[in-house]
């Protein structure tokens, strides 16, 4: 596993589901492609074979963590997304 970065945000606005909680559960940089127009710049890690990145557990602990202080904070969650870096992968 490699190390911990920011695994779930928000929740963010969304035009099409409102307010949603993301999870981005794919290491920064990392693709099975290496566009020239992708917003996220050039791939340093190129992976085709699938691959777990962090463990569901570990997640999951944070999807909970997060849910917990949008309720404290008295925000909304409409839909939880998964949104990874490495979009194709």
């Amino acid at each position: 596993m490699q190390k911990i970065k920011t695994l779930v945000f928000g929740p963010v606005p969304s035009r099409r589901l409102g307010k949603s909680l993301g999870i981005n559960n794919v290491l920064p940089k990392t693709c099975s492609y290496s566009c020239v127009y992708c917003q996220l710049g050039k791939t340093n890690h190129m992976l085709v074979n699938r691959k777990a990145f962090y463990k569901p557990e570990h997640i999951l602990m944070q999807v909970k963590r997060k849910i917990n202080e949008a309720k404290l904070r008295g925000e909304r969650i409409d839909y939880i997304t998964f949104v990874p870096d490495g979009e194709p992968t």
